[in-house]
This record gives structure tokens, C-alpha cells and sequence, in this order.
């Protein structure tokens, strides 16, 4: 597992959060922390905790031990401290016959203290502004999520927290949901926790993430630093097919070197090529011992994995 220290202000803290349903122990001993306008992406694979943490964050849960810390204050002090959460959990609930604006003005009256422009305001915000005044039944999808980011947003939070805003939008709708986010956090210095199972859309939006598998937390920390090399995996570039035929006897077996890809059938534009993972810190003894059996590469290029790659590795390797 590997975390960051970081001097940014923290706005949420997980500290041995662990929630048992009976004999089942839904979150184990779960800690990380989210800071001042990250957009932090939440990942694991079905039944791993990650809806029970996020309903435990937004107060609808009780964990049965741990503690939850919101903008430096304990989970528990009251709920004026979840007052500067704005949660969009699950699929949003709206009166359908009713316009979009009635419907924030009838929740803005729930939260009390919300100034009758502020519906305005968010609605223009998500880019609803134009079509406020039409019934909800009326509204696509990705409209209905949008909706559901502005009602979360009324009361003038801080950090949002949501579980997959994007979930059946089309990459329109996507990217509209992904663009409002940014801007929020460019605009107004929010904090987005978000959970989704679209990794692609993860690795290329958040800045950091925790994946849970279990229960428990596996790994924690920018997306950069993950993902952006494996110091395992390398393509080893030969100039002729003969050299990489020969690398590939001097390798098949050895401790330590496991060989990806052997296919010759669809050869690298930029030449032969093998694909290995190498235990740590073995590339240069590769190196050598190639060049002794007369093959030795002309470029070693360490890979960078994509967020899937990571995930999917990661959580295997713990249900050995």
C-alpha cells in the first residue's frame, strides 16, 4: 500500500473506520485522507465497502468503530458539520411533475436558509438554466444527474460527495457531468469524493484515489504516481527478428523474468519487441546477460499502466 503526506488542508479523514453487519465485516479498519480540492476517486470491486463508507460519511450509516473527521471536526459533533457535505448517493429522487427550478425550491426550503437566487444559480451552474421551468419527466438522464449534482449543491457545500454521477450517461453526458466538476473545484475550491466503476474516467479526472477490496484499503495516493510506471514491466526493442528470437530462448525460464507477450505474428512498428515483468531492480542484469548471449536490445522501455491494468492487478493479488 503506498500513501503521500501532503500540507494541503484536509477536508475529509477516515481514521480505522470498520463497520460489522452481524458476523460480516463490511469496512475494515479503513484510513485515508481527502485534501482541499482534490478530486478524489473512490474504487473497488462490487461488495468491497465502498457504498457502506459512503453512507457512513454521509451520516446514514453509524461505523461501529473508527472515526470520521469533516473539515477538522468530529463526524459526530452534529449535524452542522455534515452542513458543508453536499451528497449525491444512489440515483437522485425528484417529483417528476414538477419543473426542475420547483423542485430545488421545495428541497432549499428543507435545508433552510437558502437564498431564493441560489436555485438559480445552481441550475445555471449545471447548465440547466434554460430548461428549469420544465417538468422533470421531461429531462434525460444525464439531465436528472445533473439536477441531482445542483440539489446537492444548494446549501453552498464544500465538498461533494458522490457515488457514480456518471453511471448510464453517454460521453456526452459524461464529460458535461466531468466538466462541471472541474469547474467547481477551479471556481469555488470544492472537494469531490467520487465513486465510479468507469476507471478510464477516473484515471483521467481525479488527482488521487484509495481502492478498497474487502473492506479493507489496498492502496492510496495520486493517480501519477500509481499508475505512471510499473518499474516491473518493460518492452525490450531488438533490431532484427533473429536478436529477438534469441532473447527469447536466453529468457524462457530464468527466476525473476516473466515473458507478456510473445506474439510474432503482429510485429511493433518500431521493430521485434518482447514485452517482461522483471522483479524489481533486475533490468539492468537482464540487459547484461542478453548482451552476452549476443541479443542485446537496443532500447528497454519501462510501461506505464493504465488505472484498469492497476485495479484489476491489485485487487487479484489480494484474493490469492
Amino acid at each position: 500500500m503506498t500513501t503521500t503526506l501532503s500540507t494541503t488542508p484536509t477536508i475529509l479523514s477516515l481514521q480505522n473506520l470498520t463497520k460489522h453487519f452481524g458476523k460480516h465485516t463490511a469496512v475494515n479498519e479503513l484510513s485515508f485522507d481527502v485534501n482541499e480540492g482534490d478530486i478524489f476517486g473512490f474504487l473497488g470491486p462490487n461488495g468491497a465497502g465502498k457504498s457502506t463508507t459512503m453512507y457512513m460519511i454521509s451520516g446514514l450509516v453509524r461505523p461501529t468503530s473508527g472515526r470520521i473527521e469533516l473539515f477538522g471536526r468530529p463526524h459526530t459533533a452534529g449535524p452542522e458539520v455534515r452542513r458543508d457535505m453536499g451528497a449525491l448517493i444512489e440515483t437522485p429522487a425528484f417529483y417528476e411533475y414538477m419543473s426542475g427550478r420547483k423542485n430545488l425550491e421545495v428541497l432549499a426550503l428543507t435545508h433552510g436558509g437558502v437564498a431564493k437566487e441560489r436555485v438559480d444559480y445552481v441550475l445555471d451552474r449545471v447548465g440547466l438554466l434554460p430548461r428549469g421551468k420544465d417538468a422533470v419527466r421531461e429531462y434525460s438522464h444525464g439531465m436528472k444527474q445533473r439536477l441531482g449534482i445542483a440539489q446537492a449543491l444548494l446549501h453552498q457545500p464544500h465538498l461533494l460527495l458522490l457515488d457514480e454521477p456518471t453511471n448510464g450517461l453517454d460521453p456526452d453526458g459524461s464529460a458535461q457531468v466531468w466538466e462541471i466538476l472541474h469547474s467547481l473545484v477551479r471556481d469555488e475550491r470544492m472537494t469531490v469524493f467520487i465513486s465510479s466503476h468507469l476507471l478510464h474516467e477516473v484515471e483521467e479526472n481525479c488527482n488521487r484515489i484509495a481502492v478498497i477490496n474487502q473492506g479493507i484499503l489496498v492502496a492510496c495516493d495520486h493517480v501519477k504516481s500509481l499508475l505512471f510506471f510499473n518499474k516491473e514491466d518493460h518492452l525490450l526493442m531488438f533490431d532484427t527478428a533473429s536478436a529477438r528470437q534469441t532473447a527469447l530462448e536466453w529468457l524462457d525460464g530464468k527466476a525473476g523474468i516473466e515473458i507478456l507477450k510473445t506474439d510474432t505474428a503482429a510485429p511493433s512498428a518500431e521493430g521485434p519487441s518482447i514485452s517482461v515483468r522483471l522483479r524489481h531492480g533486475m533490468a539492468g542484469e537482464v540487459v547484461s546477460g542478453l548482451a552476452s548471449a549476443g541479443a542485446a536490445p537496443k532500447a528497454v522501455i519501462p510501461q506505464r499502466k493504465n488505472l484498469k491494468q492497476f485495479f484489476l492487478e491489485l485487487t487479484r493479488r489480494q484474493q490469492q
